[in-house]
């Protein structure tokens, strides 16, 4: 789902909950897989062993970012409200959002209703070690009497320069766009639609486009949004099914992405000359796929008996007509968090 949730007082409480459970009913179905939850382990605080991969993948686990490298993985935060992590490829910036609340007020049809506003920040820290800091806040202004102006700040996204990062921002209009931020200043440089509905962006490795999933008109669709606010041009896609969560290859000639077909996902490869199409699974339950900083593997989502786990797959020859290595499943059944998006590093 687009937004997370929480108690509200009153009226509002009402008013909002309703609004978000019609936003996020229009997405959840085609972002997560059909099943019941069974019950998970204790939330792991101490390292994890786990099979070795190169460089550094994060991801989200129960309310926390986790890192893997060098055979284990750790929580890199404890507060439970923290998700969607995107690496730097050289692994040495961190960018994750992170729900946050605050006591204010609300007018509904004339009368002023307290409520706690939600909305969400965007962090980046240091991998490697040293404090965080808020790269943009969602509380765009504090209000004395209460009437604070929050958005949900989503999917924060680095540029391959190091210097901008892409996010979607709602503010509470119905609308879900795109926009650039400098990652120094925290100023937004560019605004890249107005009104649309677009999830995941995902840079091209020469900075120039922005892939992203788009639900303007309803059923999701792949577009490519040129950073220089140039008009997006749909991606085709030839397998028939439902694309969403597309992430560019490092050479910028593929583009991996979850395919939903009949109630089933899997991760699908699309190449940008041609347009040949490539299922790397067909289990049905794997979903929400990124590339090694190299390209040679995939890191994804999979889910068995109603339990989400980190997996990742050598692609040998699979985009040039032979098939991928079996995958290697890296966590083990903790609560892995199926929304978002895992990312890899150096």
């Amino acid at each position: 789902m687009k937004r997370y949730r929480g108690p509200l007082f009153g009226a509002i409480a009402v008013l909002l909950v309703i609004g978000y459970g019609i936003v996020g009913s229009r997405v959840a179905p085609v972002l997560l897989p059909g099943g019941t939850p069974t019950p998970t382990p204790t939330k792991p605080i101490q390292p994890v062993d786990a099979p070795r991969v190169s460089g550094t993948i994060a991801f989200t686990l129960r309310g926390d970012v986790y890192l893997l490298s060098q055979g284990r993985y750790v929580a890199l935060t404890k507060d439970g409200r923290s998700s969607q992590p995107h690496l730097a490829a050289d692994g040495k910036m961190i960018l994750f959002t992170r729900s946050q609340a605050i006591d204010g007020k609300r007018d509904v049809d004339g009368q002023v209703t307290p409520a706690i506003l939600r909305y969400s920040d965007i962090v980046k820290e240091d991998p490697l070690g040293g404090p965080e800091s808020i790269a943009v806040s969602g509380l765009r202004s504090k209000s004395p009497a209460g009437f604070h102006v929050v958005a949900w700040l989503q999917q924060p996204a680095l540029a391959p320069d190091g210097k901008r990062f892409a996010l979607t921002s709602d503010g509470g209009d119905g609308a879900s766009d795109l926009e650039i931020f400098d990652i120094n200043t925290g100023r937004r440089v560019q605004l890249l639609s107005q009104g649309a509905d677009l999830a995941d962006p995902g840079w091209s490795p020469d900075g120039k486009t922005i892939v992203v999933t788009s639900y303007t008109l309803g059923d999701p669709r792949i577009l490519l949004v040129p950073a220089d606010g140039k008009a997006a041009l749909e991606l085709k896609i030839k397998s028939d099914g439902q694309p969403y969560r597309p992430s560019f290859s490092p050479d910028g000639k593929w583009i991996v992405y979850t395919l939903r077909h009949e109630g089933r996902n899997d991760v699908h490869v699309v190449e940008l000359a041609g347009g040949r199409d490539v299922a790397l699974t067909s289990d049905g339950r794997s979903w929400n796929a990124v590339f090694s900083p190299e390209g040679s593997s995939i890191a994804f989502l999979r889910e068995a008996a109603g339990v989400i786990d980190l997996y990742a797959m050598e692609l040998a020859d699979a985009l040039s007509g032979g098939a991928p290595k079996p995958a290697v499943k890296l966590t083990r059944g903790e609560g892995i968090d199926g929304e978002s998006r895992p990312s890899w590093g150096r």
